[in-house]
């Protein structure tokens, strides 16, 4: 398959590049700045500035846009997180659109956020969306990505662990020193996914002509916050019981705050139903397995490796 990836030098991004060239795809990974992106990219695969002409490829991937969490929400903040989702979903939408031998197939990303505050209610797929800023912004993602003439698959991602960074590179070193602790009052339900999970799921869709429309890219083992930081403290052998009070969320990280506190209880129900299996359906065994891999190597000198919501 020759596949072009949009964000494909990202925490998930790269990852995914490696499968694709691990299983003998032809990878394109496009970049404002291809020869920076290549000196560190994913031996195989070829890296070229944006948008080149979709004629001949198979697919398409993009998990482009910039972090939700960077920074502290204004208008212009919100401005950025917009166009870097939309123009640029926009723009290969167009690129597909008038090409003579278009793509079959665009995996686009989208975010839980799509769903809103929503307590303890299951969301499937076919949930309703919600009415705050980042569920808008969701659904105009979204729809921008149904545009494409082809069959279009809608990756709602959840929190992404992983060694290395992401989530949980910034959540390890208080729980590590013994002060870590759910977030708010911690009953608000955490929607996860295991990296190795999130690129095998999207390798799953590209392959399967069956999965169209939104996918819900989260792990099938609900938790909540409380229960997140409790297994979290549990694999490090640490207390986790200190929260972060909501008042102190909000002076931190302002209208963020509501994002980071929200609830959505999602279940993988279609990606289940046409046969995709989880390596990872629980949270412990995720965990224990990231935190596995950012110990360092026995007998290495120095101190321990420092290790790594959409």
């Amino acid at each position: 398959m020759n596949v072009l990836v949009a964000g494909g030098t990202g925490f998930v991004g790269r990852q995914l590049v490696e499968a694709l060239a691990r299983r003998g795809d032809v990878v394109t990974v496009v970049s404002r700045d291809p020869s920076l992106a290549q000196r560190s990219g994913v031996p195989g695969a070829s890296y070229r500035g944006w948008l080149p002409p979709l004629d001949a490829y198979d697919a398409v991937v993009n998990l482009a846009g910039e972090n939700l969490f960077g920074r502290r929400w204004n208008a212009q903040v919100k401005g950025r997180l917009r166009e870097s989702r939309l123009s640029t979903t926009r723009r290969i939408v167009e690129a597909i659109a008038t090409a003579q031998d278009p793509p079959r197939v665009l995996v686009n990303a989208s975010a839980v956020g799509f769903y809103g505050d929503r307590g303890s209610e299951p969301l499937p797929e076919s949930a309703t969306p919600g009415t705050d800023y980042l569920a808008q912004l969701c659904r105009d993602w979204e729809g921008e990505a149904k545009q494409a003439p082809c069959r279009v698959v809608l990756a709602r991602l959840g929190v992404v662990l992983g060694p290395g960074g992401g989530a949980l590179k910034k959540m390890l070193l208080p729980f590590r020193l013994g002060i870590g602790g759910p977030i708010g009052l911690g009953r608000n339900y955490f929607p996860w996914i295991h990296r190795d999970d999130l690129v095998s799921l999207v390798l799953w869709t590209l392959d399967t002509e069956a999965v169209s429309g939104p996918v819900n890219a989260v792990s099938p083992g609900a938790v909540t916050n409380a229960e997140f930081s409790r297994v979290l403290g549990r694999v490090l052998h640490r207390p986790a019981f200190l929260p972060v009070p909501p008042p102190a969320l909000r002076l931190a990280f302002g209208e963020v705050a509501a994002v980071l506190t929200a609830s959505q209880r999602c279940v993988p129900d279609k990606a289940q139903r046409l046969g995709f299996r989880f390596r990872y359906p629980e949270i412990e065994a995720a965990l224990a397995d990231i935190v596995g891999r950012e110990r360092p190597a026995a007998g290495a000198a120095g101190p321990m490796a420092s290790p790594a919501k959409a």
